[in-house]
């Protein structure tokens, strides 16, 4: 609670001082005690379309990496052994690569020259380069890559949790594969779905490097914005002002999901 407190409560204090302070000019701010940071940003269209951006980049990038995560993770717990080891290992050790090595990685094989245009050219699928950075597309990709591992690691325990017999058990009354994966792995798996869902959104809901590098500045999401505004204009009050907002619109939806799987059960294994 003590390093939350000195990590996280007291300098996001010193956020929600400096938004209620308008901006001066030369990185000053005003004596005076004033809501015009959070009136400016909710009556903006331009910063009101980031917050949108910001989110549906977020969700989409949740809900790609939850349809590609829980399969791969279930085929992962179900097959075990060394297999799974050496696979989960594998998963492991790209977090252990610093985040803008991997998204440099990803502006070369995405580019007008790499890996995956020139295939799609050679191939004749394409008369011509696709776009895949510098646009919302790239972004996209990064926070999938910069998600998925973790989701497929938290989701692999998940599904450790759900007994091999009860999908057994279906089998033998007439369910076939599909429909046991539908109606009894998923449910048993709701609330670890939802979980790592949740963690996954947080963490492209702040995504920086993401936007920068592969959207080269022109995808402006939140934390692009929170960079520009307090680094290059030293607008500081607005800036915190959109920090504060960008949090608390994160813990107001963690609040809800939590409310919303506590009232559900959280799944029943029966």
């Amino acid at each position: 609670m003590l390093l939350s407190l000195g990590l996280l409560v007291l300098p996001q204090a010193a956020f929600i001082w400096l938004s209620l302070h308008a901006d001066l000019g030369l990185g000053q701010i005003s004596d005076a005690v004033t809501l015009e940071n959070y009136l400016r940003v909710l009556t903006d269209p331009f910063y009101l379309g980031s917050f949108w951006l910001t989110v549906h980049l977020s969700a989409a990038a949740t809900l790609f990496g939850l349809l590609v995560g829980f399969p791969a993770a279930y085929a992962l717990a179900r097959i075990g052994g060394w297999i799974a080891t050496i696979i989960l290992s594998l998963i492991l050790t790209t977090s252990l690569i610093t985040v803008v090595v991997k998204l440099m990685g990803l502006n070369i094989i995405l580019g007008s020259t790499g890996l995956i245009n020139t295939s799609l050219l050679a191939l004749s699928i394409t008369s011509s380069p696709v776009q895949m950075i510098n646009n919302e597309t790239g972004v996209f990709i990064g926070l999938v890559q910069y998600t998925m591992p973790l989701m497929i690691v938290l989701l692999f325990g998940v599904v450790q949790t759900i007994p091999v017999e009860i999908e057994e058990a279906a089998a033998i009354l007439g369910a076939t594969r599909a429909r046991t994966y539908l109606r009894v792995i998923l449910p048993n798996a709701r609330a670890g779905l939802l979980s790592s869902g949740l963690i996954a959104f947080n963490m492209s809901m702040g995504a920086f490097t993401s936007a920068v590098l592969l959207g080269g500045g022109r995808v402006r999401t939140i934390p692009v914005l929170i960079q520009q505004m307090i680094i290059q204009n030293n607008d500081y009050g607005k800036g915190a002002a959109l920090s504060t907002m960008l949090v608390v619109f994160a813990f107001l939806l963690n609040l809800i999901a939590g409310g919303l799987l506590a009232r559900g059960g959280g799944g029943q294994t029966g």
